[in-house]
């Protein structure tokens, strides 16, 4: 049974978080802390009961499975992927919410981690229907320097949680030949533009990909011709970025792993 109590109390009371912030915000604040909180918990706890699992089918996860769910969320209504700063935001409420979670007692309390788990969707749920802060984490009340510092951190925990980074362009489908697209592109992609990979960081991508949007005819003159994509082990986006607001993760990335020249082969660098 969910144990919500203590999460739609807290969610009902003003927390004493910084007066800068409307309730609205706070509120999904406070919904981002509390997804937070449970993210790490399940986290500590595959991560403590990964070794007592000898069995096949005991084992357990060493992470929680919807950590970039988690990260995506909080990118999409904090602005934001810094969990230290996030934690830090308003100390009161962090404590309140981490107080409140069913931590299981060992690796066979199968109870206590359904609760964790039921509770931390609930978070989840609350997350995704908050209303977006109006400007990005920490920006009201932090100065340039502890706002870029804040940022820096942002690129460096997107790039490590990529399985691959490329860089790519938007191009006409029509360009690759019937085969080109068979290998290449999914049966059901119905879009007339794909991004054809320019050259890429960590793990090597095929030369073309499926757009992450669908883009029409009429929109292409205004759609970006040039992104930094993110994907993870599963070949999925992450997130895409348009190049002319990529610098920072581009200078962070450093040189390029990889490459594919005029011809498609593929070069390591």
């Amino acid at each position: 049974m969910l144990v919500l109590l203590p999460f739609i109390s807290m969610l009902s009371t003003t927390p004493a978080m910084a007066n800068s912030y409307s309730g609205s915000e706070r509120r999904t604040l406070q919904s981002a802390i509390s997804s937070a909180l449970h993210s790490a918990e399940l986290t500590r706890y595959y991560q403590q009961c990964k070794e007592q699992a000898v069995e096949v089918e005991l084992q357990k996860p060493t992470t929680d499975k919807e950590q970039p769910r988690m990260l995506a969320l909080l990118q999409q209504k904090i602005h934001s992927q810094n969990i230290d700063q996030l934690l830090a935001i308003d100390e009161r409420i962090t404590k309140t919410v981490s107080g409140a979670i069913i931590k299981p007692s060992n690796c066979e309390d199968s109870k206590a981690l359904q609760t964790l788990q039921d509770n931390y969707e609930v978070a989840l749920f609350a997350l995704e229907l908050a209303i977006p802060l109006g400007k990005p984490l920490g920006k009201k009340s932090t100065s340039a320097k502890s706002r870029s510092n804040a940022e820096q951190q942002d690129v460096q925990q997107l790039i490590a949680r990529s399985h691959a980074v490329a860089l790519v362009n938007v191009v006409d489908k029509q360009q690759l030949s019937a085969v080109q697209q068979a290998n290449y592109l999914h049966p059901d992609y119905q879009g007339r533009y794909v991004f054809k990979v320019q050259h890429g960081w960590r793990s090597t991508v095929s030369q073309y990909l499926g757009m992450h949007i669908f883009v029409a005819d009429s929109d292409i003159a205004k759609t970006a011709k040039q992104w930094l994509v993110f994907l993870d082990k599963n070949g999925h986006f992450i997130t895409a970025i348009t190049a002319d607001k990529a610098a920072s993760h581009i200078k962070a990335l450093n040189s390029a792993d990889w490459r594919y020249d005029v011809h498609g082969s593929l070069h390591r660098n």
